[in-house]
């Protein structure tokens, strides 16, 4: 299912609202975002069947997407154990689909996508959802934000490209959105 000339899928993990967004390059630069969404599990059903539901959709993105890489979020901290807990599931069933369909996977950090996105590192949940819109050329904004959220994981992947080597190494920084990147990275090293 792996195709490298796809998109980038990316993936905002949670058990009940589990955002999604493709993104493509175009000619001349531009970004193109074929498909997002969010993907919702009923509240009121057992935590297996809500994974199973996630599993089979996730899997049905990945089937029909066709994606050259998957860009997920990384959880570094979360103050509430229960909402850490169900993104990590989530999380865990992203990679998994991946790596049945041999998908690479990259994490980002919330802090590194906020800065490839907006050029802060703490922007706030509408200032992403705006400069995806700005970006991607969409008439608005992305809702609900877990959608926006994982259409800017594969803004910043498709940004940072030019930091990744064959061998995992750092390329040549060339243009803004990658410095920024390459500093949010060099920063979460530090921790």
């Amino acid at each position: 299912m792996f195709d490298p000339e796809g998109p980038v899928l990316g993936i905002d993990p949670g058990v009940s609202r589990c955002g999604y967004g493709a993104v493509a390059p175009r000619r001349g630069g531009a970004l193109d975002a074929p498909d997002y969404g969010v993907i919702r599990t009923p509240r009121s059903a057992p935590l297996p069947e809500r994974l199973a539901l996630l599993a089979v959709e996730l899997d049905r993105l990945v089937r029909d997407l066709r994606p050259s890489a998957l860009a997920v979020e990384r959880v570094l901290f979360q103050a509430n154990t229960r909402t850490a807990m169900a993104v990590g599931q989530a999380s865990g069933l992203a990679l998994a689909v991946a790596g049945r369909a041999r998908v690479p996977v990259f994490h980002y950090s919330p802090n590194e996508v906020k800065l490839a996105v907006t050029g802060d590192g703490r922007a706030d949940k509408v200032q992403v959802q705006l400069m995806v819109a700005r970006l991607l050329g969409l008439a608005q904004a992305p809702r609900p934000a877990d959608a926006a959220d994982a259409l800017a994981l594969c803004v910043c992947h498709l940004g940072s490209a030019g930091l990744r080597t064959a061998a995992g190494e750092q390329a040549p920084v060339v243009d803004g959105l990658s410095r920024a990147v390459a500093a949010a990275v060099a920063k979460e090293g530090d921790r």
